[in-house]
């Protein structure tokens, strides 16, 4: 079954655009092994409250990384920023798609 992390962190307003423009470029830089899918997303309620979910192909993946004592992509971002985030990991249980093209 799939995991997904949720790291999230506020990021101050005056480095906001910076911080998505970090993000964008870790699309260049290549995706990590066993990441399926991975979501920038802005708190529309908190507006200095940052996310990026990250869905992965298992659980292995992340205890590999752990086992290698490896700070992920996403929390180096975050600490980039002067944040220390926030993470949380999920098991997805089940899921559906609504929408297809």
């Amino acid at each position: 079954m799939e995991i997904i992390t949720m790291i999230k962190g506020k990021i101050d307003e005056t480095v906001s655009q910076d911080f998505e423009d970090a993000y964008a470029a870790i699309k260049e830089e290549g995706i990590t092994d066993g990441l399926v899918a991975s979501y920038l997303l802005k708190d529309l309620v908190v507006p200095d409250l940052y996310k990026i979910e990250s869905v992965w192909v298992n659980e292995d993946i992340l205890k590999n990384m752990m086992d290698n004592d490896e700070t992920s992509t996403e929390v180096k971002l975050f600490e980039k920023f002067g944040v220390d985030p926030t993470v949380e990991v999920y098991e997805v249980r089940d899921s559906f798609s609504q929408f297809e093209e």
